[in-house]
């Protein structure tokens, strides 16, 4: 009779999820916004299974690498706080709140085990270990978005379209400015757009979508026409979306305009955006029914690790559902 241990079972789901990603990424967006988190859940799952699952329920072992993701969380969510301290001076929200959560992480995972111990309760012990588990899955996805937004700035270089089936459109997602100039986050975004515009021997039409903020001196959406503009595209190729204040405004907006160019024909289109934002740009549009790809223009470092931590908090408000299996996991793990 053959023993089944868990290593057989959750051995090889850990490596269908990992395979299964990597596949749905080369795939495209079609694949991938349905695939991306199902998939790095199951991975998650199978990972805490294999490496955290004992006799007397769940634990961290001391040696475990799934606490390579914690600390991860904290040196970005610390490196996240402290650069957003430096840039404003003073601290606020944007940059107390990932300064709290690096805080509270390793708290969480050094000094509460040990208050857990001494202690000794097991009630007090389990609901410890339902905080841990959520926290290792929130470092866990945290760590899964940074590793997608590099894939995407990877994509993005190498991203070259077909010629003879072109992207009618390629939106371009707004950021700040610098004064009456796109900012330099912006103006990666926009010779990324630039660039699929003249693979796809300038066809297409570029759709540059931003609303004008508080502090700005025009929208967004003409001082990125004005820049498109001069770089060579013509007046008739470039069409501007100037009210939207969001990501999904950005999108919806945009689909107006483009429906009404578009005449009622079926078009496709190219989300372009800073590394760290188009996953979420995918899933938006392609929850919005557009058939869209993406292409992520590479952020500079600093901005990277000022950006990451704030959109890793966007796409977990919008998936608060994966919290559900994961607590579940815990209660087949209590003793």
């Amino acid at each position: 009779m053959i023993d089944i241990t868990k290593e057989m079972i959750l051995g090889p789901v850990a490596l269908i999820c990992l395979v299964g990603l990597i596949v749905a990424f080369r795939m495209g967006a079609r694949v991938f916004h349905r695939a991306a988190v199902p998939f790095a859940l199951a991975l998650f799952l199978s990972l805490v299974g294999l490496t955290c699952w004992g006799e007397n329920g769940f634990a961290i072992p001391a040696y475990s690498l799934m606490l390579v993701f914690p600390l991860i969380a904290v040196e970005l969510l610390a490196l996240n706080g402290v650069m957003l301290l430096i840039r404003d001076g003073h601290v606020t929200a944007l940059s107390g709140a990932p300064i709290a959560g690096a805080f509270a992480i390793a708290i969480l995972y050094t000094l509460v085990p040990q208050a857990v111990d001494a202690a000794n309760s097991a009630v007090i012990d389990a609901v410890v270990n339902l905080f841990a588990l959520e926290g290792l899955w929130v470092s866990f996805a945290l760590t899964a978005l940074c590793l997608c937004s590099l894939a995407y700035r990877v994509a993005g270089r190498e991203m070259v379209p077909d010629r003879a089936h072109p992207f009618d459109f390629i939106l371009v997602h707004g950021a700040a400015l610098a004064g009456a100039r796109p900012s330099p986050l912006l103006m990666d975004r926009l010779d990324s757009a630039y660039t699929l515009w003249e693979r796809q021997d300038r066809q297409g039409v570029i759709v540059v979508s931003g609303g004008q903020g508080s502090d700005e001196v025009a929208s967004e959406a003409s001082v990125m026409h004005s820049y498109l503009r001069d770089r060579g595209v013509p007046e008739e190729q470039l069409a501007d979306e100037d009210r939207s204040t969001t990501t999904r405004e950005n999108l919806e907006l945009s689909r107006t305009i483009m429906d009404g160019l578009a005449t009622g024909s079926p078009y496709r289109v190219a989300l372009v955006s800073s590394d760290f934002h188009v996953f979420r740009c995918l899933y938006l549009a392609r929850r919005m029914g557009l058939d869209a790809e993406v292409m992520g223009s590479a952020t500079r470092r600093d901005t990277w690790l000022r950006s990451i931590v704030r959109e890793f908090g966007a796409v977990l408000a919008d998936n608060l559902w994966t919290f559900v299996p994961v607590a579940a996991m815990w209660v087949v793990f209590v003793p």
